[in-house]
């Protein structure tokens, strides 16, 4: 099977997890589509924008920051992220983002059930 750009879902969630902004998220697959996965995507957060702080149960979520810089906030502390960065947040753990660089932060997410 071959997924086509003009197959995916495109959505704009605004304050996505109480956070800041317009994050636009183009979705690679549908969940129907998927096993033991529940999203693949890319999410583009504005600059000034963020995702806000949440937590994850029974899966594990990847950021694979392909643009821009952010800073992570995790239960260690914040940490800054760019271009080539993966984040990963597992069963239990917290995070949020934010845009914190001059151009859009541009990341594929992909979320892994457990």
């Amino acid at each position: 099977m071959i997924k086509r750009t003009n197959d995916f879902n495109i959505n704009i969630r605004t304050n996505l997890k109480a956070g800041v902004g317009d994050i636009h998220i183009t979705e690679f697959i549908d969940k129907e589509e998927m096993i033991n996965c529940r999203l693949l995507c890319e999410q583009v957060v504005p600059v000034g924008g963020s995702i806000g702080q949440h937590i994850h149960k029974y899966e594990t979520e990847f950021y694979l920051i392909r643009k821009g810089l952010g800073k992570v906030i995790e239960q260690d502390g914040s940490h800054e992220v760019g271009p080539g960065d993966v984040v990963i947040t597992g069963h239990g753990e917290m995070h949020s983002i934010e845009n914190i660089g001059a151009e859009d932060l541009v990341m594929t997410a992909i979320i892994v059930t457990h």
